[in-house]
Parts: C-alpha cells; structure tokens; sequence
C-alpha cells in the first residue's frame, strides 16, 4: 500500500494549490519533503530532490527554515574528513551541498495519516467524513477505498493515500 504521495502527485498541483498546501502545511522533524533546487541558472534548469525534516528553525516574523537531517555516519565522516557517497548515506535522494531550506520553497510528502488531518481541518472536514477500508481478502468482486461527507459525496480510489490526496486538492 502506498503510505506518501510521491512528488509526481505534486506535479499534478496547480500554482494555486502549490500555494495553498504549502500555507496549510506545518512541518515538524522527520516529515519527508520535496524541494527544487537549481541545477543550471543560467538555462533555468531545476532538479526536484527529497529530504526527511530534522529541524524546524523559526525565523523572524513567519520566516521558517527546514534543515535537512543527517544521519550520524555523514556527521562522523565529516568531522573526520572524509566524504560518503549518496548511496552510503541516504536512503532518500539529496542535493550535493544543500542543508537548508525555506519552507516556501517546499511541499510535504504527505502520509495517510498526515492527509487526514489536513482534510479535517478543511470547511468541509469540519463536519466530518467516513472512509471504508475493504477487507484484505479478495471477495467475489474487487472493493475500492471510498470516502464519503456529510453531503453523501462518494469518492473511491484503489488506493486510500491516492483517494486522500484527490479529496484534498479538491478542497485546496
């Protein structure tokens, strides 16, 4: 089962969107982001990267930083001198030199968990909504994941994070 959306998911966010999840999102250590990072100035070439959260700097005013989090084995090497390959390091793909970023500059990689509570804090989650897990065994006919408000809206997706993350950027 899919547990995040991935960054082509992201991909499929208007500017509007783009925006307006990033509003929304506040990130905490250990989330899973996507960034872009710039490539090739001068041919305005960007490369989408992600990265795990491991720590949340405020700014002044509503300036918020995301450092990306290092693992103890790329700390050590450092301090000794020696460079890791991405491989050895990181089981997420990362920029070269890249630590810090401005969260305006990133979008979660929501869970499921994380999906629903932003649904919730929505107009429309405010007043509920009830989601159907079909049972693990194949029955006679395959079952779909359904979401269902207040209204008596139905949506269903063969996959619960896929049916989360439509129901969000509908809200969005």
């Amino acid at each position: 089962m899919k547990q995040h959306i991935s960054i082509e998911d992201l991909k499929t966010l208007t500017d509007e969107q783009s925006h307006a999840l990033c509003d929304n999102w506040l990130p905490a250590k250990y989330d899973l982001v996507a960034a872009k990072v710039c490539k090739d100035a001068e041919n305005d070439v960007y490369d989408d990267i992600e990265f795990a959260v491991g720590e949340v700097i405020l700014g002044r005013g509503t300036a918020i930083t995301l450092r990306r989090l290092r693992l103890i084995e790329e700390n050590v090497a450092e301090e000794e001198g020696e460079t890791l390959d991405d491989e050895e390091a990181f089981d997420l793909p990362v920029a070269d030199d890249w630590d810090y970023f401005n969260k305006e500059d990133c979008l979660p990689l929501l869970n499921i968990g994380q999906l629903i509570g932003m649904i919730q804090q929505t107009k429309a989650g405010q007043g509920g909504f009830k989601i159907v897990i079909p049972p693990s065994s194949e029955v006679l006919f395959d079952q779909e994941y359904t979401l269902e408000d207040k209204m008596g809206e139905l949506n269903s997706a063969e996959n619960l994070c896929d049916l989360l993350w439509e129901q969000l950027k509908a809200l969005l």
